[in-house]
């Protein structure tokens, strides 16, 4: 009997110690949890808010849930029974305090409407520390349960003890009192523990419907049962808090979404908009520059004919005054004649070849014009590129969001590096055409030469009929240098009607380019319009 009033002794201190250690341990510690997560709450919404009202409310709540915070850990610091934990609740006050004052930093920028400041403070500095203190105070509450259910352990075994020594020691009798007393204590005492200690473990979890039987009893178990059933209507008054502040707040973040989205859309239209408008007016203005080369080219080839049916005439003039020196003595008034119809030639040819030189120029000057159009609409397609990287850029911040944002955006930029490719292909061409324009003008440079050496030559026989007697030979000679003249004004007309050829299919390659342009164009802005829609309608 005395072994059996040790034990009862025992299962008697255990009690006490579950009720009024581990209990309270793990209560208190379910408590600063709470504070912990509203302090982070609080501290949130005072970021995300634009209501100076609601901002204050939130700050005072924050305060309430510090000094609650402060208090929890200064009692499971002053319940501490053994160094170990002493110094573990001393290091979760410790980190405690750290939370709460990175936190109030990012508060007073909060409230100063410094919000990107706020929110720079609170992800690098104010998270870290968040994320060290609940996991700190998560594993103080696991720990505190597990105590708990270790004291449930230690008490049911401390029952069992004393039920097998009233066994071993006295009657019948005793063995029934034993029993009933058993039965008393699973009931009383380890069963509602077990209960209370069960509902802890589901409220750790999140869950807060449990019913708490154990709250209407007038004994220490009731006035645990009634502690847990009022961090359970905490828990949940807390919950419904939170479920509001969240919805507020994903509401007010949806909102400024939506008008952050309208201004980017804006914003885009008006930068986008106008360099489309400007790529359509210069690839009109390249096309029409590209019909006027074609029509230049095609008139040089027109005048280079001329000009060789010209020089062919001249080429047989030459001939028949080749073949009338040899009759010169008895034919000088149709040498004469034959000389002055050259001399006319050589000039309509000098002429002709004038005239070409003035197109070729023009058709040069119209190719440098070309090429500045060109390089304009380069730069206007790197500026779409860069424009396009921009936005993407933008619906990157956006997320989930922008992502439709960040398709379009990419497919502007596909755009504008086709108009750089264009532009590329047509500077490409304009420079094969200068370069033949460059060539025609250097052919009808030697043209003009030949002409007017033939003229000269003309000229020289003229002289030289009235010394027929004592010129001939000389007539003879100048007469050959006149036909190969006329052969290599012949040879340079045809290499001039090569070029203009060569010019008018370049011209009808910028013109194909340049209508492709305009189409890439349309299409550019055809995208833009979509894009804007697409967004707005986001």
């Amino acid at each position: 009997m005395l072994i059996a009033r040790v034990n009862l002794s025992a299962l008697e201190d255990n009690t006490r110690e579950i009720v009024d250690v581990q209990a309270m341990r793990a209560i208190i510690a379910l408590r600063l949890e709470t504070a912990v997560d509203e302090a982070i709450i609080r501290e949130k919404n005072v970021i995300i808010e634009t209501d100076a009202v609601v901002m204050a409310d939130h700050l005072e709540h924050f305060k309430a849930a510090k000094e609650r915070a402060v208090t929890a850990i200064d009692r499971l610091i002053a319940m501490a029974d053994t160094e170990t934990r002493r110094t573990t609740n001393a290091g979760i006050k410790a980190g405690l305090l750290d939370f709460f004052a990175v936190a109030e930093r990012s508060i007073a920028l909060g409230l100063k409407n410094q919000n990107e400041a706020a929110a720079t403070v609170s992800n690098t500095e104010v998270r870290p520390a968040r994320m060290k203190i609940v996991e700190a105070v998560t594993k103080r509450v696991e720990a505190n349960i597990r105590d708990l259910e270790a004291a449930k352990v230690k008490a049911g075994e401390t029952a069992e003890a004393a039920r097998r020594t009233l066994t071993l020691g006295a009657a019948l009798g005793l063995l029934i009192a034993f029993g009933l007393l058993g039965a008393i204590v699973i009931q009383g005492i380890t069963r509602p523990l077990a209960n209370l200690v069960a509902v802890l473990q589901r409220m750790a979890q999140g869950e807060i419907d449990s019913e708490i039987k154990e709250a209407a009893r007038g004994d220490e178990i009731g006035a645990v049962g009634r502690a847990v059933e009022g961090i359970k209507a905490m828990v949940a008054r807390k919950a419904a808090e939170e479920a509001e502040i969240k919805r507020r707040a994903d509401a007010a973040a949806a909102a400024e979404r939506r008008r952050t989205m309208v201004e980017l859309a804006d914003g885009f239209e008006r930068a986008v908009g106008g360099i489309v408008g400007t790529v359509s007016s210069s690839a009109t203005e390249l096309q029409a520059t590209a019909s006027t080369m074609t029509a230049t080219a095609t008139e040089t080839a027109t005048q280079s004919t001329t000009v060789a049916a010209a020089a062919e005439e001249a080429a047989s003039n030459v001939n028949t005054v080749a073949a009338a020196a040899e009759e010169l003595g008895s034919s000088v008034q149709e040498i004469g004649r034959q000389v002055s119809g050259s001399a006319r030639l050589a000039q309509q040819a000098v002429l002709a070849a004038d005239q070409t030189a003035a197109l070729v120029q023009a058709l040069s000057q119209t190719s440098a014009r070309i090429g500045d159009m060109v390089g304009m609409i380069s730069g206007i397609a790197g500026q779409t590129n860069l424009l396009a990287l921009n936005a993407t850029i933008e619906a990157a911040r956006a997320g989930a969001a922008g992502r439709g944002f960040a398709v379009v955006a990419s497919e502007v930029k596909a755009l504008a590096e086709q108009t750089g490719k264009a532009t590329e292909e047509i500077a490409r061409q304009i420079g094969e055409v200068q370069g033949v324009t460059h060539q025609a003008v250097s052919a009808i440079g030697g043209i003009t030469g030949q002409i007017r050496e033939i003229d000269a030559v003309a000229t020289s026989i003229a002289a030289a009929v009235e010394q027929q007697g004592a010129a001939t030979q000389e007539i003879v000679r100048n007469v050959s240098q006149a036909a190969m003249g006329a052969g290599e004004v012949t040879s340079n007309i045809v290499g001039v009607a090569r070029a203009s050829e060569e010019t008018g299919a370049a011209a009808s390659q910028v013109l194909s380019a340049a209508s492709e342009l305009s189409r890439q164009s349309e299409h550019l802005g055809a995208e833009v319009t979509r894009f804007l829609a697409t967004v707005r309608a986001a």
